[in-house]
């Protein structure tokens, strides 16, 4: 999983076993809004996180969520023969997302059949990204030395690490994976993705409001906005007036994120196959500023968790829940590889 401000791997081992896992900062400027911008230094510093993470063998799977990446849902007569399957979707993507089709990877996932006046149909999400976008992904990674096995939307490893093998009810889950510039909005039901959509609000905008506040560089911006959170006692050896003036920013800030998040899961509601939302779950750095999960049930009405991405494995490596919070895209990613083997 490459953001625009750290990496995040995970291993995989013998079906459920997670053998290690990593998160390391990158610098600035290396990704920028999830589009690989410096393809070589990317490519080192992949090369030495691969080294110290101690990962095994060479064969990795990506992640994608960028502006340049599409999701759309659509519906198509039932069709068993996979190839006539895929050319179908092909034609149909044409029609319903703006990449020219020289230019675009296209893949699907069926979420469900149905029947109306015209006989059996089905649901399927289809997904395309700009080829010149996965091409520089890939070319970074190849580079570093390793072979891509296969590259995933970001929303469907989300889905596998944080909604439950075992059902909790019949209705629809929201997944958040806030990361530093942009927010992963997920809604799934029976493990299957029906909507998602990406937000450009992340944890770099509550940092810069703290900034702003305090008049403090990023870097001590972002250190006093894990300290101090958004609820909650006031932590130790911190003066009220202090910890106020920056819970004040931290909800200023959220706030849109907030709001974007509840427009989401009212469009969701609003679609014929819609189920009842039954909670929000959260992940990604920013989902470990304490309270957020109390600050962001209270404004939705929702139930929220912070979500746990080892839930689903057997076995776990001795992981931080904070380290874990954050590479719950690369855990995806590798049980997907893991059922794949």
């Amino acid at each position: 999983d490459i953001g625009s401000s750290a990496i995040a791997g995970a291993e995989i081992k013998d079906g459920r076993q997670l053998s290690r896992a990593a998160v390391e900062e990158l610098p600035e400027g290396l990704v920028v809004d999830g589009e690989v911008a410096e393809p070589v230094d990317l490519a080192n510093h992949i090369k030495r996180f691969w080294r110290d993470a101690k990962f095994s063998g060479k064969s990795v799977r990506l992640g994608v969520a960028n502006q340049r990446v599409v999701v759309r849902m659509i519906e198509l007569p039932a069709i068993d023969d996979p190839a006539e399957m895929r050319q179908t979707v092909e034609i149909e993507a044409a029609e319903h997302i703006p990449i020219p089709q020289d230019q675009a990877i296209i893949d699907y996932q069926s979420i469900g059949w149905f029947e109306d006046e015209s006989g059996p149909r089905q649901r399927l999400v289809v997904v395309a990204a700009h080829r010149e976008m996965i091409d520089t992904l890939v070319s970074s990674v190849r580079r570093a030395g390793l072979r891509v096995d296969g590259i995933d939307l970001e929303a469907f490893a989300l889905i596998r690490s944080l909604v439950p093998t075992a059902p909790r009810g019949d209705g629809a889950q929201v997944l958040c994976h806030i990361g530093a510039g942009a927010t992963n909005i997920v809604v799934s039901v029976d493990r299957t993705s029906q909507f998602t959509r990406l937000v450009g609000l992340g944890g770099v905008d509550l940092t810069n409001a703290v900034a702003d506040q305090t008049g403090l560089s990023p870097q001590e911006a972002e250190a006093l906005k894990a300290a101090c959170g958004l609820l909650g006692d006031v932590p130790a050896g911190w003066d009220h007036a202090t910890v106020t003036r920056v819970r004040h920013a931290l909800a200023l800030a959220v706030r849109p994120l907030v709001q974007e998040i509840g427009r989401t899961i009212d469009f969701y509601r609003s679609q014929e196959i819609a189920r009842p939302v039954e909670r929000l779950v959260l992940s990604g750095g920013t989902a470990l500023c304490s309270g957020l999960d109390r600050y962001v049930q209270q404004a939705l009405g929702l139930e929220v968790e912070i979500g746990n991405p080892l839930q689903n494995l057997s076995k776990a490596a001795d992981l931080s829940f904070d380290v874990a919070t954050r590479a719950a895209v690369a855990v995806g990613l590798a049980m997907d590889a893991s059922e794949e083997s």
